[in-house]
């Protein structure tokens, strides 16, 4: 099952969890507690290894399907 993190504008980890789909992963990520006006906070996809960039706040709600590939897992 892909793991998902959520980072803070300074590349540090606030949380990570595991998804059996992108549209969960990203549900969550609309969860996790970020300052509404705080740009740069950013969810990442373990690849094969490899954290991939899945979706980046805008520093408002969002609430639209990210436009990120993501894992391709639906």
């Amino acid at each position: 099952m892909p793991r998902y993190r959520v980072i803070d504008p300074e590349q540090n980890v606030i949380e990570e969890k595991e998804f059996a789909d992108d549209t969960k992963a990203y549900d969550w990520f609309k969860t996790v507690e970020v300052p509404e006006d705080t740009l740069g906070y950013a969810m990442e996809v373990d690849m094969d290894g490899e954290w991939t960039r899945f979706e980046v706040n805008d520093g408002g709600t969002n609430t639209s399907p990210a436009a990120d590939e993501g894992t391709g897992v639906a």
